[in-house]
């Protein structure tokens, strides 16, 4: 084998390290990744519910005020009307 030859079989050898080491680096991130968005997921989905347990007594007091202007609406109605016939 000649100088050229041990050079060349030299560098192959440590690109092949340097990829496997790459490789690995890949895969250890990309687990990391999966992990992460598992636990925002999770943390999403906390918000979620916590969102809705709060929506839901606005949505409850919205719907009564609108009820009280409805009734309020009504009630002048009907005080409007007893004006006219009593007239």
């Amino acid at each position: 084998m000649d100088i050229t030859q041990i050079i060349l079989l030299a560098v192959i050898i440590v690109l092949s390290i340097f990829l496997i080491a790459l490789g690995f680096q890949v895969f250890f991130v990309l687990r990391d990744l999966r992990k992460t968005l598992f636990r925002m997921n999770r943390l999403f989905d906390d918000t979620d519910d916590l969102v809705g347990q709060v929506k839901k007594p606005i949505e409850t007091a919205g719907n009564l005020f609108a009820s009280l202007a409805a009734g309020v609406g009504i009630a002048h109605l009907l005080k409007k009307g007893k004006k006219e016939s009593g007239k």
